[in-house]
């Protein structure tokens, strides 16, 4: 969710259904009382009475979608009402019963949903109306015992509303802005977690293809030399293809520099190979966990690339077996199959019934996501997820182009 609406949401409180349907009750019941009551109470016309209570429940409504605009009408009605009672003989005044709830139910709607300010600033707009109101009614306003009893009525219950309706909103808006911080934090978490795995996947390429290069100029130099008595042209070329990669060894040197915290002074180090992964099957049956390995003759003769990526594979998914169901057997499967090289680690349940911690592959750096980045780098295909007997899957699809090497060394038997 982009964070604009974000700071939205914390500056208002979401009214839930039921509270929708709580206010529409409220302001028909006022609506029915308020009819009735001033026109009876205060002598008012009925038509000046339906007026006042319609605008007057109506602002309440608007103040859902529309708070200063509501507020605004809602306080335009209250003086209207206000002026509108103040040639009758009744004691309640300025206030009547209805405007004394309806202002209350306007402060608590305001306090809940939106900022301290717009609520407090409402409610002190009212008591100065109110005030305003009574110093220009000059015949109530020589009567302070009447006018004061209702203005401290008004005043006293409606700071009482107001300062729990804040308590409430400042409450909400708190458990908003933490759980923005929260997404924002887990975003960033997750972001970190992503190019610290791509770099640690461009570092390991750097690694596979630098030792190729060096291969490459090594041979390249040695050319003439095992070659004996050449052609001019020819030993010009051998030195073009020694420079050609040895200035692509330089370069790569050079941008891998920003991924090293060294700098770029790479070591030239095989990574692991498809061979290396028996190493690894066996550790993990040291530790406890019975696995199985089946690897075809032909993936050993895959690109370095492709090998590093199915080990990778097999031994994030190794990981997660003993995280996750420690006591599970489990098998490693790496084959040539067409033009594909296809890697599937599978776990069986737990046969002690129990596991690790929950399962949470994309937590860490070499989770789920470290293994579809490796993939989807190579243009390959991964699937993951439990089976219907309790166990766990991950199948990585390598393609043809990634494995010439594998399907020339099975087309030359």
């Amino acid at each position: 969710m982009p964070h604009e609406e974000l700071d939205k949401e914390t500056k208002r409180a979401p009214l839930p259904f039921w509270a929708r349907c709580v206010l529409a009750l409220f302001c028909s019941a006022l609506y029915a009382m308020a009819v009735p009551y001033t026109s009876a109470v205060y002598e008012l016309d009925l038509a000046v009475a339906f007026a006042i209570a319609t605008v007057q429940c109506g602002s309440l409504v608007l103040a859902v979608p529309r708070p200063r605009l509501g507020a605004a009408v809602h306080l335009l009605s209250i003086a209207a009402l206000v002026l509108a009672t103040r040639e009758s003989d009744a004691d309640m005044w300025p206030l009547p019963i209805s405007g004394l709830v309806s202002l209350g139910a306007l402060v608590l709607l305001l306090g809940v949903r939106e900022r301290w300010t717009v609520s407090f600033g409402t409610w002190w707009a009212s008591v100065a109306l109110l005030v305003a109101l009574i110093v220009l009614t000059p015949d109530r306003y020589a009567d302070p015992d009447q006018w004061g009893t209702n203005l401290t009525i008004y005043t006293s219950y409606t700071i009482l509303v107001l300062g729990a309706a804040i308590a409430v909103g400042q409450r909400h808006r708190i458990r908003a802005e933490l759980a923005k911080a929260r997404k924002d934090v887990e975003h960033a978490e997750a972001q970190r977690i992503l190019f610290e795995e791509r770099a640690r996947i461009a570092r390991e390429l750097h690694d596979v293809v630098a030792h190729s290069m060096s291969l490459v100029h090594m041979q390249a130099l040695s050319a003439p030399a095992r070659l004996g008595p050449t052609r001019p042209e020819v030993e010009r070329d051998f030195e073009d293809i020694a420079r050609s990669a040895g200035t692509a060894l330089a370069e790569m040197r050079q941008l891998l520099g920003a991924l090293r915290p060294d700098h770029g002074t790479a070591d030239l180090v095989p990574q692991p190979q498809i061979q290396d992964i028996a190493d690894l099957a066996a550790g993990t049956v040291r530790a406890g966990i019975p696995v199985t390995l089946d690897v075809a003759p032909g993936a050993t003769a895959a690109s370095p690339i492709a090998q590093l990526t199915a080990y990778r594979i097999v031994q994030e998914a190794l990981s997660n077996v003993a995280r996750h169901a420690r006591s599970a057997s489990t098998q490693v499967l790496i084959d040539v199959q067409g033009a594909v090289l296809h890697v599937r680690v599978h776990n069986g349940p737990p046969a002690d019934g129990g596991g690790g911690d929950p399962a949470s592959p994309d937590r860490g750096g070499h989770g789920l996501r470290g293994m579809r980045e490796r993939v989807t780098l190579l243009g390959g295909s991964l699937e993951t997820g439990p089976d219907r007997s309790g166990g766990y899957s991950v199948e990585a699809i390598l393609p043809s182009a990634i494995i010439e090497q594998a399907i020339s060394a099975e087309e030359s038997r």
